[in-house]
């Protein structure tokens, strides 16, 4: 299957575009395995929780989150940032069955997520590569550098507060999601207000999958 052809540019052609914002919770920084600065073999943090707003334009159509089970360790930092503990996830369906049922919830959207190249290097390595390399990875930190360059940092949390966002509950998936599609509406706002077309405004926020 193909990535859908992209749209014209102009400023109506925004509101054509149709995303998946998604936020994803983890049990450390690196899918991959890889050997730590201390010589020791650290395996591949793995995916605890996924969260899902689906966008038309400016318009929320739906909302989807899961747990994961995890075969791994997760870390008791992990579990205070959280809330994510051992006992929720023991009861959680397995990666491959909330894969199975999160792609259809991505194809042929344009996937959005705050700092995406550290989401992006999860979804690159536990879905798999027909699913991720049709879709375009769109990054809300980057949107924000180009229509918000006043705003000297832009961390999900800074940017909600300049944006006078309320995020009900801070890193867990659906909610920092839900706060991340709302930072993306202002987004589009502004980049209509200075006339940004649909191609222009996905090129300043994208994340090529060679970079995650």
């Amino acid at each position: 299957m193909t990535q859908a052809p992209l749209l014209e540019s102009g400023s109506s052609a925004l509101r054509e575009l149709r995303f998946a914002v998604l936020d994803l919770e983890t049990t450390g920084g690196s899918p991959k395995a890889r050997w730590g600065k201390d010589g020791r073999f650290l395996q591949p943090s793995e995916i605890t929780e996924v969260g899902v707003v689906r966008l038309s334009g400016l318009v929320v159509e739906d909302r989807w989150s899961s747990l994961a089970a995890i075969q791994g360790f997760l870390p008791e930092e992990i579990q205070r940032l959280t809330g994510i503990s051992l006992p929720m996830l023991a009861g959680a369906p397995p990666w491959e069955q909330v894969a199975l049922k999160l792609a259809p919830k991505l194809e042929g959207r344009i996937w959005v997520a705050h700092h995406a190249p550290y989401d992006g290097s999860f979804l690159k390595a536990w879905l798999p590569e027909g699913v991720w390399r049709r879709h375009r990875l769109i990054c809300t930190r980057l949107l924000a550098k180009k229509l918000i360059p006043e705003l000297p940092r832009r961390s999900l949390a800074e940017l909600c507060e300049f944006l006078g966002i309320t995020n009900t509950r801070a890193h867990r998936a659906l909610q920092d999601a839900e706060a991340t599609a709302e930072a993306l509406q202002h987004l589009l706002r502004r980049a209509e207000d200075q006339g940004l077309g649909g191609e222009a405004f996905l090129a300043a926020g994208e994340v090529p999958w060679s970079k995650v």
